[in-house]
């Protein structure tokens, strides 16, 4: 879901990310029959930065938030990875990913250029395929 950050500055960035069916499921309908459970799966985005295109691979686990006490109908946390390293990020998400959903989050760097580094990004998607941006703070 990023991009390569070799150059310690500033920087924003595009992606479009392709999302495979989840690996795990769990959860079922509460007693008032709502929905509610956790997944997890992986993809991979392509970015755009710098005039740049960066391929990467990233995994997530989302969880339903209960109606009587969410902000977002979902919260969400991912590992990504390309050449220039490794983050995470944590998300709030709201929609259904099936129908359109709209998400926003806190990157965190972890190795490589990313490394000490934060950031924001925002997406939204509906099915398998997400569109979206963000900025690496320097």
């Amino acid at each position: 879901m990023l991009t390569s950050a070799s150059i310690v500055s500033a920087q924003s960035f595009t992606y479009v990310s392709t999302s495979n069916a989840p690996t795990t499921t769990v959860g079922g309908a509460g007693p008032d029959g709502r929905p509610f459970g956790a997944a997890a799966w992986s993809g991979t985005s392509e970015l755009m930065m710098d005039g740049k295109k960066v391929m990467s691979n990233f995994t997530c686990v989302a969880m339903t938030q209960p109606n009587n006490a969410k902000i977002f109908d979902q919260h969400m946390m991912c590992n990504g990875s390309d050449s220039g390293g490794t983050w995470t990020s944590a998300w709030g998400c709201s929609g259904v990913q099936a129908t359109g959903m709209a998400c926003w989050g806190q990157l965190q760097g972890l190795t490589g250029g990313y490394a000490k580094r934060t950031g924001v990004i925002s997406g939204s998607g509906k099915g398998a395929m997400q569109t979206g941006s963000g900025h690496w703070n320097p």
